[in-house]
C-alpha cells in the first residue's frame, strides 16, 4: 500500500487560506478553517495521487530525454579504430 500524501504545516495552512479565499470571491460562501481542512483532505484524498502520478509521468519524460543526451554524448566520445 502506498504512503498517503501528506501536506507540511505550512502548506496546509496556505491551501486551506486559499480555498476560503476563493470559495469567498468566486461562491460568496463563507467557510472556518476546519471546514476548510476537511475539504482539502478530501482534495488532496482525491486529486493527490493523479497529480503524483501525472508528476511523474512529466519526470520520466525528462529523465528519457536526458538519457537520450547522455547515450548521445557517450557516442561522441568513441573514438575511431579499425580494430574491433
Amino acid at each position: 500500500m502506498s504512503k498517503p500524501i501528506e501536506l507540511s504545516r505550512e502548506a496546509r495552512q496556505a491551501a486551506s487560506a486559499g480555498l476560503r479565499q476563493v470559495l469567498a470571491d468566486e461562491l460568496d460562501v463563507e467557510i472556518g478553517a476546519l471546514q476548510a481542512e476537511l475539504i482539502l483532505d478530501r482534495l488532496v484524498l482525491d486529486l493527490g495521487p493523479v497529480l503524483y502520478n501525472r508528476a511523474l509521468t512529466d519526470a520520466r519524460a525528462v529523465v528519457a530525454a536526458k538519457a537520450e543526451d547522455m547515450d548521445e554524448a557517450l557516442y561522441g566520445l568513441q573514438r575511431q579504430t579499425d580494430l574491433r
